[in-house]
């Protein structure tokens, strides 16, 4: 996986959780399916995680080019980013940094301080067990700790402070804990924060991490009540509990998200019509589906194809000259024709050049055979190994080149006229750079210039395609600035 197939990855993968959570948020929140909802909740994160990663060949065949990995290449390479070109200024390209790189760093910064506090949250919960004072149970341990903290579990651990023993309602609160344990709710919070450790820059994996532990809470709270405890006695020791160090981040707790733990507590359980809600999903699920696995391939070769049959169409209706030996059969004084049954009319003085008459064009066979081996050649949009400036990737050196050779016209300037350039150009077998061509004007002559720099380019590395050197075509944007 290269870094351009890792930023599409990431950011493919937080509009699939975006989406998908958007969905709970809309239809699920408020239902009291809480076992389902939890399945959701986890399944989002499974989902945005592995639907991308089928872009990226993983589950394919390695020697075929992966639907991602063209768009990355065309994200990164065939679309090069843009230059901007100032007047009176010193050209330099806006981004002659790497602003990947420096993304990369920071989103691994992010990603690293998230894992830290994983292992931490860990190392906390231990010293804590080791500084407890321990009772074993059926299927679960107890730990008393002198530190004022809320009650939560861990794995198959509960801690409490050392106050809640002499409570009389402290059986709840142990009860509210072993559904956790049972429930493997530890689980969920480990899952979670590793891969929020993955997505932490995104919004949606944040508010997912908060309503999963909401509905843990939920579940326990259900599981309590259905032992026959007392809802009047039990929502009050709620409230009780609201005093107490900040849970860690690994644990379930006891006195989390209160109100609407109790509104959800008075709330009537669902009504059948709300089980076919998560029908909603199936269209949302399959257009992600089919956006994220579409083949790009087929289409670029579908063009390449068209564009190649035309090249070929025009090199078969190229005029074929006459010649100059070839003799034609005079039917009147006025007119001849040819052996193909064309009729060319008869002047009685034929133009001279110099004195002489100019001889018919000659068309050597080797020129022909050449124009027609390069009009026949298909033209790429997306290859294997793309092709390569100055030994590095073109969005960096490509636009050093353009900025520190492409000159502000002056006419322009006077004209107070800028704009956005756009040209297209092929890197062939070789690494030339041919066939500048402008797709977007901005005026006269900042295309000339532009087209004039572009043609200067050095030789490339040429792209190739199955161990093969292949022409492949380019479009780079030029912005053209008046300070």
């Amino acid at each position: 996986m290269t870094l351009n197939d890792f930023i599409v990855f990431i950011y493919e993968s937080g509009i699939c959780l975006a989406v998908l959570f958007a969905m709970y948020w809309l239809f699920l929140r408020k239902e009291t399916y809480f076992r389902f909802n939890r399945f959701y909740l986890l399944s989002i994160i499974v989902v945005a995680f592995t639907l991308p990663l089928a872009n990226l060949g993983v589950f394919e065949n390695s020697s075929e080019l992966s639907p991602l990995r063209s768009i990355s290449g065309l994200s990164e390479t065939i679309n090069i980013p843009a230059v901007t070109i100032t007047h009176g200024s010193e050209n330099l390209p806006t981004s002659l940094y790497n602003w990947k790189a420096i993304a990369l760093v920071i989103y691994l910064l992010g990603a690293s301080l998230l894992f830290a506090r994983v292992i931490l949250g860990i190392i906390r919960v231990e010293m804590l067990k080791r500084k407890g004072r321990r009772t074993d149970l059926v299927g679960y341990s107890i730990i008393y700790t002198k530190q004022e903290i809320a009650p939560f579990s861990f794995f198959r651990t509960i801690y409490l402070n050392d106050a809640l023993a002499e409570e009389p309602d402290s059986t709840y609160i142990i009860n509210h804990e072993v559904i956790h344990i049972k429930q493997l709710h530890t689980y969920d919070n480990l899952f979670v924060e590793l891969f929020l450790a993955v997505f932490w820059f995104n919004p949606f994996m944040w508010f997912l991490k908060g309503c999963l532990r909401e509905n843990h809470e939920y579940l326990a709270d259900n599981g309590v009540l259905n032992q026959k405890a007392n809802p009047t006695s039990y929502q009050t020791l709620l409230l009780k509990q609201t005093i107490g160090l900040a849970p860690i981040t690994l644990t379930s707790t006891f006195n989390s998200t209160i109100k609407n733990r109790i509104i959800m507590m008075c709330k009537n359980k669902s009504s059948v019509i709300a089980k076919f809600k998560p029908l909603l999903l199936v269209p949302i699920l399959a257009t992600l589906f089919l956006i994220f696995t579409c083949n790009e391939k087929t289409k670029a070769q579908t063009t390449a194809k068209s564009q190649t049959t035309t090249a070929q169409e025009e090199q078969n209706t190229v005029p074929q000259v006459m010649p100059p030996d070839e003799v034609l059969k005079q039917s009147t004084p006025q007119e001849a024709v040819s052996e193909s049954g064309e009729t060319y009319y008869v002047v009685e003085e034929m133009p001279t050049y110099n004195g002489g008459v100019p001889a018919a064009p000659v068309v050597e066979p080797d020129e022909v055979q050449q124009d027609t081996v390069r009009k026949e050649r298909e033209v790429f949009y997306i290859v294997e190994e793309m092709p390569q400036f100055n030994d590095g990737e073109p969005g960096q050196e490509f636009r050093i080149f353009i900025a520190q050779n492409l000159q502000y016209p002056e006419s322009a300037a006077r004209d107070s006229i800028s704009g956005r350039v756009i040209v297209q150009f092929c890197v062939n077998y070789e690494g030339k750079l041919i066939d500048p061509v402008i797709v977007r004007s901005a005026s006269p002559a900042l295309d000339k210039e532009a087209i004039r720099v572009v043609s200067t380019s050095p030789l490339w590395t040429p792209g190739k395609q199955r161990g093969k050197t292949v022409d492949v075509l380019f479009t780079f944007p030029i912005n053209f600035v008046l300070q």
